[in-house]
């Protein structure tokens, strides 16, 4: 059976430089500690059984902010002391003032990069399955799904720019999101790759870095993506936010 690798970019410390929260310093809520990660960890392999897993953590790191230093360190011990969980990290300076989503992004595909499996789970580090689920949904290569996204909101278009539809293999949606998703690396590299790594200089109606760049390619009929979402029309979402800057 194919494995999955769940991918989970986290930071510990970020200041906006453009956009609605611009000049305020964010914080992971758990950092240096990683009690959120752990949490994350343990919540997808009690949901996930039937499917191998391998988890790779990618650190946004700011090299020259303390508690982003400390955090690294103690990822480091976390994956020493766990078997099948790696670490990785891209490097910044805060003081740079580096836009956020070039970091972002920048840590997003360095995760892919590493990752080994044909077949990949993207999961920030502050998203955990809030209900059951039937695990042969998730078998993407058995359905001949391309991306399949798990929806936080119930599955019922959130704006008029989405539209939601059936196929003979699941719903359809028309927008990407960097909420959670199962792709391959293969799909990933030759439909998704080129369109995400546009770095914004914007904080528009579709999001910021990766997200915001491939719907509005989307939106202009560049690009039409096969994405399905996880259940059926105006399903309750099975996964849940839980706000890395605020949770305790």
């Amino acid at each position: 059976m194919p494995q999955i690798t769940v991918l989970i970019p986290t930071h510990a410390f970020k200041r906006e430089v453009i956009g609605p929260f611009k000049d305020m310093n964010q914080h992971n809520a758990s950092s240096p500690s990683t009690k959120l990660i752990e949490l994350v960890v343990k919540n997808v392999k009690k949901h996930i059984t039937d499917i191998p897993l391998e988890f790779i953590i990618g650190l946004d790191h700011k090299l020259d902010v303390g508690l982003s230093i400390d955090y690294l360190k103690n990822l480091e011990f976390y994956a020493k002391n766990n078997k099948n969980i790696e670490i990785t990290h891209v490097d910044f300076k805060h003081s740079d003032r580096v836009m956020t989503t070039k970091s972002a992004t920048a840590n997003f595909y360095n995760l892919i990069d590493k990752c080994k499996t044909d077949y990949f789970m993207l999961w920030e580090h502050d998203w955990v399955f809030a209900d059951k689920i039937n695990q042969e949904n998730l078998k993407i290569w058995d359905r001949d799904i391309e991306m399949l996204r798990f929806n936080q909101h119930s599955n019922d278009p959130r704006n008029k720019n989405e539209v939601m539809w059936h196929d003979e293999k699941g719903l359809r949606t028309s927008l990407y999101s960097n909420n959670p998703f199962i792709t391959s690396k293969e799909i990933w590299d030759s439909k998704y790759k080129d369109f995400g790594s546009v770095i914004p200089d914007w904080w528009g109606e579709y999001g910021a870095f990766i997200e915001g760049p491939i719907n509005r390619v989307i939106k202009s009929k560049i690009f039409d993506p096969v994405i399905h979402l996880y259940g059926d029309r105006s399903d309750p979402p099975v996964i849940k936010h839980l706000n890395g800057q605020v949770w305790q």
